[in-house]
């Protein structure tokens, strides 16, 4: 008999709006508002050691150059959150998710704050203006990625946000190709999760080949989903092993991933280990000089492996260890107004730089961190209060 949702996720009247945020598929997974916040943390420590030149400084230095390891944590989460209800359809035999409601708690979730970030960044900081009609209906649309030119300063970090966007327009197809038509046998469910999971590796294996080894793609190609589809389908792979491990006789590799997941010391352990090798010259380069083929689809590979086994016990685990520290009260407030210290940190980097007297490349990380944190996360704790928080409410109206 399956679990029911009460069972799986209580919640208590005062903290509704909170777990409503981390549900999926009707369960809360606590630890990931905790992950959230340490993938937002790493995206703007990295920022700040890239602009003060900090990361070819000595080994601290090119471990705070690899922190944006926090945009493969939030692929990973996303594709686990979003595609559980998916699975869960297939293995379950759950109802399909609604893909009006889906559509409409997505565009609630991401884009109003967005389009503030946007508004604010490229009206008012200096460096950037005068900014041209183009590039505002470009970031407003979310289309900044596939230009040559990019993103405007202070919006760089949202190259991450397009693709996750074009992987939220892609899921529901990818949902129904996992699903089929008709209802199907379990283990012929399981064989189309893994053929589409299976697929989906193959085509960001052979897209990132052509992308380093060819010139047949854009520079900006780099950006677009199918570099990432294997990212994505490694947090799927998260939800179908969570939603088989509940039923009978799962298959081995499922309890295989579930003994690691329990056993959290290994789990860190091999995920440290993945991201010290990461860290070394096999990663590629430290600054801004390219980076060779063969690096960076050896730290593309890492950072997925790295990523998968330090979520894993957040999923599949039974307490303890680095999720439970993560679920804790402090880091789950910080991973609700994450979004907004993902969107705001590098406007307020280009503005508090110049007022601080550091220039670019030239040190000062520690002054600049110091400042930039309070006050990214006092603005985000705001922009979450007064325009995520009430959106998201009317949303889940519907």
């Amino acid at each position: 008999m399956a679990t029911t949702e009460r069972n799986l996720s209580p919640v208590t009247t005062g903290d509704v709006d909170d777990h409503r945020r981390e549900m999926s598929g009707g369960k809360h997974f606590a630890a990931l508002d905790g992950y959230r916040a340490l993938a937002a943390f790493m995206v703007v420590v990295t920022h700040v050691a890239y602009s003060t030149g900090m990361v070819v400084s000595g080994t601290v230095g090119h471990i705070l150059g690899r922190f944006d390891f926090g945009v493969p944590l939030f692929f990973l989460m996303s594709g686990f959150l979003l595609y559980r209800p998916w699975v869960r359809a297939a293995i379950e035999g759950r109802p399909r998710p609604r893909h009006r409601r889906y559509a409409l708690r997505r565009v609630a979730r991401i884009l109003p704050l967005y389009w503030l970030v946007v508004a604010v960044t490229l009206r008012f900081l200096p460096e950037i203006q005068p900014v041209s009609p183009g590039q505002w209906w470009r970031h407003l649309l979310a289309l900044q990625i596939y230009q040559p030119s990019g993103a405007a300063e202070g919006l760089s970090q949202t190259w991450s946000l397009c693709t996750e966007i074009t992987f939220y327009i892609a899921l529901p197809f990818l949902g129904m190709l996992a699903l089929g038509r008709k209802q199907r046998c379990e283990a012929s469910m399981m064989r189309r999760q893994t053929a589409l999971l299976s697929a989906m590796v193959v085509v960001a294996l052979v897209y990132n080949t052509l992308k380093v080894t060819t010139d047949v793609l854009p520079f900006s190609s780099g950006y677009w989903l199918p570099a990432y589809l294997d990212w994505f389908a490694a947090g799927m792979a998260l939800a179908l092993i969570e939603v088989r491990s509940r039923q009978p006789r799962p298959p081995q590799f499922v309890r295989f991933a579930v003994v690691a997941g329990r056993d959290q010391i290994a789990s860190l352990v091999i995920a440290l280990a993945l991201f010290a090798v990461v860290i070394t010259p096999i990663g590629g380069s430290y600054d801004f000089t390219p980076t060779g083929a063969w690096e960076t689809m050896i730290k593309h590979w890492l950072y997925l492996g790295a990523a998968f086994f330090l979520l894993l016990p957040a999923i599949v685990g039974e307490g303890g260890g680095l999720a439970a520290q993560l679920s804790r009260s402090g880091p789950r407030r910080l991973g609700l107004i994450s979004y907004g210290i993902f969107l705001w940190h590098l406007t307020l980097l280009r503005l508090l730089a110049p007022a601080l007297g550091i220039n670019y490349f030239s040190g000062g990380a520690l002054v600049l961190l110091a400042v930039l944190v309070p006050i990214t996360v006092a603005i985000s704790a705001v922009t979450y209060r007064w325009v995520e928080r009430p959106v998201q409410r009317w949303a889940h109206r519907f």
